[in-house]
C-alpha cells in the first residue's frame, strides 16, 4: 500500500515537471558498507524539499518504477538529504540501478538510468564503523534509518510545506466521531502559515461562494476535486435531517512521513469556542489490524473541549479540562483515556503549552511542559487485556502483536479543529447560563439539532483557531 502511494506520488510529479535538465537534481554519491548496507545521499540546495531514491539490485529499473530499495528523505542531516539501507549485503559486482527525484521550489525533477557497481574489496567500500556512529534505537522510521536520538521530524512552520503536510480535503463520515465538519483546502485556506505558526481555523459553510443558509438543508457538497480520501468521503447531498456538514475546518497529516516509537513535542495553542475540539493525534499508516473502530488504534496527544464554561453537576468538562491517550474500541473509547484539570483559574487554551509522548515497546506517556501526567501500560496480556470482554477490541488480530499492539505498527501525525461530534461531548451538558448541549450523541438529528442552535455557540468563538509553533518526533 505504501509503496504503491508513492509511486502514484512520483507518477503525478514527473507528469508535472518531467524535466530534461536534470542539472538541477544534485549529484548522488552512492557508499557501501562491510558487512552489509549502503546509503545513497546529495548535498542540500536551497529550497530542496524532498529526496526519493528508487532502485533494484541487478535488474534495470524504468523512471515512474517503484524499486525493491525506496525511500523518502523529508530534511537533510548535516548538509546532506540521505537514504540509506542499513541490511542489503552487497558483494562486489553487484549492480544497483535506480533513478532520484527531488522537489526544488514544489516543482519536480527525476534523475534517471543511473548505476553503481560495487567494487572489489578494498576499493571504495568501507567498514560502517568508520561513518558517524548510529546507536540502535527502537524507534523504526517507514523507508528510512532511525539512530538513538536522531531528530526524525521536524517543523517550524515558517512555510507550509507540502512535501511534508497533506492538507486533508474530505467529509469524515467514516470517523467514529463523525465530528460536524468537512475538510476543505480552499483559495481563502482554513489551514496556513502565518507569523512562524501553523494556523488552522473552522468556519462557516454557509459564508464560502455558492453556499447560503438553505445550502445547508437542501444543497450539495462536492469535494471530488482534490479530495484526499474514499469516493464516499468527497460528496454530500443534503436531504431532510442529513445536513451539509454546518463547519468547514481544517486538517493536515504527515503521511510522507511515518514512524513507529519515539518522542513527539508540540508546541500549540488550542481552540476555544463551544462545541470546538482540537485534533492533535498520532493515526495508524496501515491499519494492518482493521480499518473500523478504531480497530488499528489512534492517540490523542492532547485535547481540551472549547467551551470556556461545560459541566454537568459539580464535574466540569471545559476548557481547563486536558484529556488524551490511547483508544482502541469506540464504544469503550474511555478505558485509556486520561485527564488533567487545571486548578489556578486559567485554561487549556489561553496560552501556548509543549504537549508531548513518549511511546515506547512498554508504555505510552503524555506530557505538558515537561510534566508527566498520563502514563499506559499493557497488562499481562497486552494492551488488550485492559479491555472488558464487552469491548468490541479484535483480540485474534491483536494476538499476533506485540503487547502494546495496535500500537507497534508506522503512525502518522494528525493536526486539525472539529466540532460538535457524538463522542467528544457526553450528554447532559450545560454551558454557561445553564443552556444546554442542544443534541444527543445518539440522535438522528445531531448534526441538525447542533446547527440550529447556531446564534447560542457562534458568539463564543473569540479564538477559535489552533495554532502551532512546532512539531518535533525524536527517537528512542
Amino acid at each position: 500500500m505504501a509503496t504503491n502511494r508513492l509511486g502514484r506520488l512520483l507518477t503525478l510529479a514527473i507528469l508535472l515537471k518531467l524535466s530534461a535538465c536534470q542539472s538541477k537534481v544534485p549529484d548522488v554519491k552512492i557508499e557501501v558498507f562491510k558487512p552489509k548496507g549502503f546509503k545513497a545521499s546529495i548535498p542540500d540546495v536551497p529550497n530542496l524539499g524532498i529526496f526519493v531514491f528508487q532502485g533494484n539490485l541487478n535488474r534495470t529499473i524504468g523512471k515512474t518504477d517503484v524499486g525493491t530499495l525506496s525511500g523518502e528523505v523529508l530534511q537533510p542531516t548535516n548538509g546532506r538529504w540521505v537514504y540509506e539501507n542499513p541490511n542489503i549485503e552487497l558483494n562486489p559486482g553487484d549492480t544497483i540501478y535506480y533513478y532520484v527525484f527531488v522537489s526544488i521550489n514544489r516543482e519536480g525533477y527525476i534523475k534517471d538510468n543511473l548505476s553503481y557497481t560495487v567494487p572489489e574489496q578494498g576499493d571504495k567500500s568501507r567498514d560502517r564503523e568508520t561513518t558517524s556512529a548510529c546507536n540502535p534505537t527502537l524507534s523504526m522510521v517507514r523507508g528510512g534509518r532511525a539512530c538513538a536520538g536522531d531528530i526524525l521530524f521536524e517543523d517550524n512552520f515558517d512555510e507550509l510545506n507540502d512535501n511534508a503536510w497533506q492538507t486533508e480535503q474530505f467529509i469524515p463520515v467514516n470517523n467514529p466521531e463523525f465530528p460536524f465538519v468537512s475538510y476543505q483546502r480552499l483559495a481563502d485556506p482554513t489551514v496556513y502559515t502565518a507569523g512562524g505558526y501553523l494556523h488552522i481555523k473552522p468556519t462557516l459553510q454557509q459564508t464560502l461562494p455558492g453556499f447560503t443558509n438553505d445550502s445547508i438543508y437542501s444543497g450539495t457538497l462536492d469535494l471530488f476535486s482534490g479530495c484526499t480520501s474514499s469516493a464516499d468521503t468527497c460528496r454530500r447531498q443534503a436531504s431532510g435531517a442529513d445536513i451539509l456538514p454546518p463547519i468547514v475546518s481544517g486538517r493536515v497529516t504527515s503521511k510522507a512521513f511515518s514512524f513507529t516509537y519515539g518522542t513527539v513535542e508540540i508546541r500549540a495553542k488550542l481552540p476555544q469556542g463551544d462545541w470546538l475540539y482540537p485534533e492533535i493525534l498520532l493515526e495508524p499508516f496501515l491499519k494492518k489490524y482493521g480499518g473500523q473502530n478504531y480497530a488499528s488504534g489512534v492517540i490523542k496527544i492532547a485535547s481540551a473541549r472549547g467551551n470556556r464554561q461545560l459541566f454537568t453537576g459539580s464535574f466540569d468538562y471545559g476548557n481547563k479540562v486536558l484529556y488524551g491517550g490511547p483508544i482502541m474500541d469506540n464504544q469503550c473509547r474511555d478505558t485509556l483515556l486520561s485527564s488533567k484539570v487545571r486548578n489556578d483559574g486559567s485554561q487549556w487554551g489561553d496560552e501556548f503549552h509543549v504537549y508531548s509522548i513518549r511511546w515506547a515497546p512498554d508504555r505510552i506517556t503524555l506530557s505538558v511542559d515537561g510534566e508527566e501526567w498520563a502514563r499506559v501500560e499493557p497488562a499481562a496480556s497486552g494492551l488488550r487485556g485492559r479491555f472488558s470482554k464487552y469491548c468490541n477490541v479484535p483480540h485474534s488480530l491483536l494476538n499476533m502483536g506485540s503487547a502494546m499492539a495496535p500500537f507497534d505498527d508506522h503512525f502518522y501525525i494528525t493536526l486539525g479543529v472539529a466540532a460538535g461530534s457524538i463522542s467528544e461531548f457526553r450528554d447532559g451538558l450545560y454551558t454557561a447560563g445553564g443552556r444546554p448541549k442542544p443534541w444527543r450523541n445518539q440522535g438522528r438529528k445531531a448534526m441538525l439539532y447542533f446547527w440550529q442552535d447556531m446564534d447560542s455557540w457562534l458568539t463564543t468563538w473569540n479564538r477559535p483557531e489552533l495554532l502551532v509553533d512546532y512539531v518535533k518526533v525524536v527517537a528512542l
